[in-house]
């Protein structure tokens, strides 16, 4: 295990890229296609390891109502909107760097700015199109949030899981340590239940009752409401 430079909080010391906060954890300064090819292999060894199984969920133990709690993180209109925008000028810088591209090709210049400009054209379209990919998938998934209020579900990879109620958006977060091994836990979502799966160990999994959950976070609301 190694701590984040940025969070403190521990993770596998396989991946590069911190669970919890996203930041690069690496011992130098990455380049570009570096940390491309660290990304897709800590999603690797995430997804080799994010599968918790029906078995696994019977066999969890029991997680207590304090140790979830849910954090507002807008309103559900402005996150979509947000998502939208981005997915827009993606696609717009993407057309707008090829028809450059063209254009700028199409005069008399040297084979090396020619090099040069197809090289920052891709570049580009590379990461516009991995972030309109990516927005794309936030945005279906607000979608479905906001028809089934109170309904969770897993958004984007570095955060927790997601809920809509009363038109603004909560993310789900523990602070909890797991009490077998003093490992970090973090939230999520499995078929609609919520689990506390350990950072050290994924066979320490922690389950509650929903139901019950979301009548607190109700009364809660209430109660500061008034």
């Amino acid at each position: 295990m190694k701590t984040c430079k940025f969070c403190g909080k521990e993770f596998d010391e396989n991946l590069t890229f911190c669970p919890f906060c996203g930041k690069e954890n690496a011992e130098r300064k990455l380049t570009y296609m570096e940390k491309k090819k660290a990304r897709e292999k800590d999603t690797e060894i995430i997804l080799s390891k994010a599968s918790i199984q029906d078995e696994d969920i019977k066999k969890a133990n029991e997680g207590q109502l304090s140790w979830l709690y849910s954090e507002k993180v807008g309103t559900i209109r402005n996150s979509k909107t947000k998502s939208l925008i981005l997915i827009i000028l993606s696609i717009i810088a993407m057309i707008g760097c090829v028809v450059w591209a063209q254009i700028t090709l199409k005069n008399d210049i040297q084979n090396n700015l020619k090099l040069l400009i197809v090289v920052v054209a891709y570049f580009v379209v590379a990461v516009a199109g991995a972030i309109c990919i990516s927005e794309i998938h936030v945005f279906r998934a607000y979608l479905n949030l906001e028809k089934q209020p109170l309904v969770v579900s897993k958004v984007t990879f570095n955060k927790g899981p997601m809920f809509v109620y009363k038109d603004c958006l909560y993310e789900m977060e523990t602070s909890e340590k797991c009490h077998l091994c003093d490992g970090e836990l973090h939230v999520e979502e499995k078929e609609g239940q919520i689990v506390f799966v350990c950072s050290k160990n994924r066979a320490h999994l922690y389950t509650i009752n929903m139901e019950e959950y979301f009548a607190q976070f109700k009364e809660k609301l209430s109660k500061i409401s008034n």
